[in-house]
């Protein structure tokens, strides 16, 4: 508010600067008292910033809890994860299993004799047509399959038999690597005694027995060779497959290699944490608005926000979480308490984690139902609670993202007021500069003819004397 015009007042005795000054602090006061304001709602800004970030991981605590893959129930571990893989059901018991096993399930594979060329006629014998059936696990019928002139090929076989999706895919292999040993392999699609698929000739010709189909499985013409052959605690067991989800209640354990290991299945504690992580994160927001409340040697809160509304919504909203009930959904749970969640009378959140642990060993499936509802079409508890707090820390719409953006509305209108007003200051401050030098200027000439005007009649009056 400075001008380069100066005066010194020497000349009329009077200190112009500090009359200007005076004039422009009163006149700026408003100027003040609106970068105050400035000041003030710039750290509501920066405080309601921290609340949101604050919000925003309840809100992410919570939305993990709307998750139906989340386990409720029970996990699995190996103490060899080579052998099997296990995946644990909320139905399976804790405990120890110790698993042996002995041998995989495979598929039948069988090969014919070798043809000199992939072109090769299949049909012998004199033979014009031949046809066979694809027998799944030894049954006496199945889809056929006819070669004939169309087709009497050994590629023709093979492509004949793949179009039929019988259960059982052909291939040529070239055993001699020149073109001169070329044996179609068929290899049943599924594991097992139970899966395998055998090509079985019913026209009563020649050329079944000259395609000489031969078993790659060391099976002996025992087929049950090709089931998978296990223990369990000791316990022998045989299945057609290597997927074994009908053993043992609440475990499918998958078979990948012969030998023993031990499943050691245990309570799942993905529930526990992300209630865990829910607790923390509700305390933390309680922690901040506690704070804005924390008074000061004379009673007063020291917090900024201490009082706002965005703060007030905020608490009544939090209020509301602990005490959600779920809709109906056909369980005997109903709310978090029954869960180990309480709620404090400092407004804290905590978890009895020994009453969430015995409700997930003794009713696992309900806990599912309270947490994500019965079905996949069912709102769980939790998803109520999402719905709260996303509306509070919603960076688009929610209410403390909305308070923020008043603030800063409101700021940037004071801001350009400010800027304008001190425009017109300053043009004030320039304008009593350029008036009070001119003041100062027109004293100083006056008193200076004062001065000679005195000389001149002392002059004239020492003369005349």
């Amino acid at each position: 508010m400075s001008s380069t015009i100066g005066f010194s007042g020497i000349g009329s005795g009077i200190d112009f600067t500090a009359i200007r000054d005076a004039i422009i602090a009163q006149r700026s006061q408003p100027i003040t008292q609106m970068q105050t304001k400035v000041v003030n709602f710039n750290t509501r800004v920066d405080a309601l910033k921290q609340l949101n970030g604050l919000l925003a991981n309840l809100t992410a605590a919570t939305k993990s809890l709307t998750d139906r893959t989340v386990g409720t129930g029970r996990s699995a571990t190996l103490t060899d994860p080579a052998v099997a893989t296990v995946t644990a059901a909320s139905g399976a018991t804790v405990g120890n299993i110790n698993l042996t096993v002995t041998r995989l399930a495979s598929n039948l594979a069988q090969t014919s004799r070798s043809y000199t060329s992939v072109d090769a006629p299949v049909l012998a014998g004199g033979d014009t047509t031949a046809t066979f059936e694809f027998n799944k696990g030894g049954t006496d019928t199945g889809i056929s399959v006819t070669i004939d002139s169309s087709n009497n090929t050994l590629a023709g076989l093979r492509d004949a038999i793949n179009s039929k999706n019988a259960g059982v895919t052909a291939t040529i292999i070239d055993v001699n690597g020149d073109g001169t040993g070329q044996q179609l392999v068929l290899s049943s699609t599924e594991t097992g005694a139970a899966g395998r698929v055998e090509l079985v000739n019913t026209s009563g010709t020649a050329t079944a027995a000259d395609l000489g189909l031969n078993s790659l499985n060391p099976t002996d013409g025992d087929f049950t060779k090709l089931d998978a052959a296990f223990t369990l605690n000791g316990l022998s067991i045989t299945r057609s497959s290597n997927d074994v989800s009908n053993a043992i209640t609440g475990l499918d354990i998958k078979l990948t290699k012969t030998g023993s290991t031990t499943i050691a299945v245990s309570q799942s504690s993905e529930v526990d944490d992300k209630l865990a992580s829910v607790v923390t994160a509700y305390n933390a927001v309680q922690d901040f608005i506690a704070g804005q409340y924390k008074k000061d040697s004379q009673g007063r809160p020291t917090g900024i926000l201490a009082g706002d509304t965005a703060l007030r919504n905020v608490q009544q909203q939090l209020s509301q979480i602990a005490n959600i009930e779920s809709l109906d959904n056909g369980g005997p749970l109903s709310s978090l308490t029954q869960l180990g969640i309480s709620i404090g009378r400092d407004g804290h959140m905590a978890l009895d984690k020994a009453a969430l642990d015995a409700q997930l060993q003794a009713n696992p499936g309900d806990v599912s139902a309270l947490l994500f509802g019965k079905t996949s079409t069912d709102r769980g508890i939790f998803q109520g609670a999402y719905d709260l707090t996303n509306s509070l820390s919603d960076n688009i719409t929610g209410n403390v993202q909305n308070a923020i953006n008043g603030y800063q509305s409101s700021v940037k209108t004071l801001n350009n007021t400010i800027a304008d007003r001190t425009a017109i200051i300053n043009a004030m401050s320039a304008s009593l500069t350029r008036q009070f030098a001119a003041a100062d200027a027109a004293i100083n000439q006056l008193n200076g003819q004062g001065t000679s005007l005195t000389s001149i009649i002392k002059s004239l009056t020492n003369n005349n004397n």
